[in-house]
């Protein structure tokens, strides 16, 4: 049996944990209409017009840290040793099918949950806390795809048709080609930078449903 206090301290984590991930909601911008949700970005079989070269996530090379100072001590690390369950795909216009073009249409595809563990580290009150939570690199609502631009300096711009860009899929985020990677990251802070949270990851050449 659970003693009284243990569970009073588990339900007070619990609430601290929850305003936490409501607030980093509210830190993300939010400005698509109602209704953008339900795009095609699950549909690995909508077509094009375009032979497509796809880039799948992997998910090995996933680092995530989030860290809030503003009363107590939150901090999360996403857990590479622990499944991963889903995919993701980006797949870009080629003209040769050996590299993407200097700009074109690109998709973007998933499936499953994209979810993993991330270790949590809580200090309130002096006492420390280490467990593990549930964690998902895209946050539900992102777009099928558009348009993108190879610039000069590898890194690629996209322009989304619909959807909601945020965490590593948020404007701000740098994407660099690299031979047959593509390194993602973003780094962002609120609160006076009292909440920052950084996301890198990298998408390699793998068959992802391109050329249907």
């Amino acid at each position: 049996m659970t003693a009284p206090s243990a569970r009073r301290h588990r339900t007070y984590a619990a609430l601290v944990f929850a305003t936490v991930l409501a607030a980093v909601a509210a830190a993300c911008k939010d400005d698509n209409p109602a209704g953008q949700c339900y795009n095609r970005r699950f549909d690995v079989s909508r077509p094009t017009n375009a032979k497509l070269l796809a880039y799948s996530l992997s998910p090995s090379s996933i680092e995530y840290h989030y860290l809030d100072v503003r009363t107590d001590t939150l901090e999360l690390t996403w857990d590479t040793s622990s499944a991963y369950y889903g995919g993701a795909c980006l797949r870009f216009q080629t003209t040769d099918s050996v590299r993407i073009d200097s700009s074109g249409i690109f998709q973007f595809f998933l499936t499953g949950s994209n979810g993993a563990y991330l270790r949590r580290r809580l200090v309130e009150q002096g006492r420390i806390t280490n467990d593990s939570v549930i964690g998902y690199v895209f946050r539900g609502c992102e777009g099928d795809g558009g348009r993108f631009r190879l610039l000069p300096d590898s890194t690629i711009s996209f322009t989304w048709d619909n959807g909601e860009q945020a965490r590593i899929l948020d404007p701000s985020a740098v994407h660099r080609l690299e031979g047959d990677v593509i390194r993602s990251s973003v780094t962002q802070s609120a609160s006076a930078d009292s909440v920052r949270w950084n996301w890198r990851l990298s998408w390699v050449r793998a068959y992802c449903g391109e050329g249907l």
